[in-house]
C-alpha cells in the first residue's frame, strides 16, 4: 500500500507498553477479569471471583484484596501472606480464567469493526485479522490511541506496509487493554 501519512501522531514504535503484560510477559489482572483462587486444604475459600470496578476481589476470611494491577504470581504471594493469619502454612494458587479487561476497539476501514476481547497476547496484525483485515477502501494508515504513562490518551501512527514488513518489529507489536485502532 505504501501511503503518505495524512494523520499526525507519534511513531507507533514509541507507544508505551506494560499495562496488560509486564516485562516478563505475565498478564496483569484488570477490572472485570475472572480469577480462580485455590487454597490447598481449605475448600471453603476456593472459587471463582470477578475483579470489581474498584480493582478488588472479596474473599472469605480476609475480605477485599486488591487484584487489579497484579500478576497471578504477585496476587498468589499476597494472598498467601494474608491467609497466614487464619491458616497454618497456606498454599494459594491464582489463575486468570476470564480476560474480560483485555478489550480492543477496532474501527475504520476494516471488514468487521467492533470491540474484541482477547484471551491471550495479541499482536496488531492478529487484531486486524480478527477484524477481517483491511476494507476495500483502506489506504493502509493505522492510528492507535493508547493511554500514556500519565493516563492521557496519545495518538501513534504507522502504515500497514511497515507492520507487514516487520519494520521496527511492528509485526510483533502487542495490543494493550483499551487500545483503539482506527484504519484509514
Amino acid at each position: 500500500m505504501g501511503c503518505l501519512r495524512h494523520y499526525s501522531g507519534n511513531d507507533l514504535k514509541l507507544a508505551p507498553r506494560g499495562r496488560t503484560f509486564n516485562a516478563q510477559g505475565e498478564y496483569i489482572i484488570g477490572l472485570n477479569d475472572k480469577v480462580t483462587i485455590r487454597v490447598i486444604g481449605s475448600n471453603d475459600i476456593n472459587g471463582e471471583f470477578i475483579v470489581s470496578q474498584a480493582g478488588s476481589v472479596s474473599l472469605p476470611l480476609i475480605g477485599a484484596v486488591q487484584a487489579a494491577g497484579q500478576t497471578e504470581r504477585e496476587l498468589s504471594k499476597l494472598l498467601t501472606e494474608q491467609y497466614k493469619t487464619f491458616l497454618k502454612n497456606p498454599s494459594v494458587s491464582v489463575g486468570v480464567t476470564g480476560y474480560d479487561s483485555y478489550k480492543i476497539y477496532i474501527t475504520g476501514e476494516v471488514r468487521k469493526p467492533g470491540v474484541y476481547t482477547f484471551q491471550e497476547k495479541t499482536t496488531l496484525l492478529q487484531g486486524l485479522a480478527t477484524a477481517g483485515g483491511l476494507g476495500e477502501f483502506a489506504r493502509g494508515e493505522i492510528i492507535l490511541h493508547r493511554a500514556g504513562k500519565s493516563g492521557v490518551i496519545e495518538k501513534f501512527v504507522t502504515d500497514y506496509d511497515a507492520v507487514l514488513k516487520g519494520e521496527h518489529r511492528l509485526d510483533g507489536f502487542l495490543l494493550e487493554r483499551g487500545d483503539v485502532i482506527n484504519i484509514y
